[in-house]
């Protein structure tokens, strides 16, 4: 569940919002009278679908991620962090010591952690 929160936190703060000015505005007096349950229980379905749809994406694209790694695959992951190394990090197992920690990507060569969860496949492999 952790992970959950983890990984959705950003989503379910938009959410949140998306869902507060919802009940804002169904509850107004020129809303016609019932809107507002139909309103706010259709928008909190909608919501809690994508969130859902998004966190099943997420969490499969990580296996996959860790899966081709421990096959010696490339991994690409984004890197907000250090902009002097570029917009991205490639991750490979026979360079630097690159290894799975949990759900971080560890290396003693290089000072930051890559969360999983920001990293994907090269399609461009050798």
């Amino acid at each position: 569940m952790e992970n959950f929160f983890i990984l959705e936190g950003g989503l379910i703060t938009v959410s949140a919002f998306i869902l507060a000015v919802t009940i804002f505005t169904s509850t107004r007096s020129f809303v016609a009278k019932g809107t507002y349950k139909k309103t706010v229980s259709g928008v909190f379905i909608i919501l809690a679908i994508i969130i859902t749809w998004h966190y099943n994406q997420t969490v499969d694209r990580m296996e996959l991620v860790k899966k081709e790694f421990e096959n010696g695959k490339v991994i690409v992951c984004d890197n907000k962090g250090d902009l002097t190394l570029g917009r991205s990090v490639l991750i490979d197992k026979s360079r630097y010591g690159w290894q799975v920690d949990g759900l971080f990507f560890i290396s003693n060569e290089y000072p930051r952690n890559f969360h999983i969860s920001r990293c994907v496949v090269d399609l461009v492999q050798k």
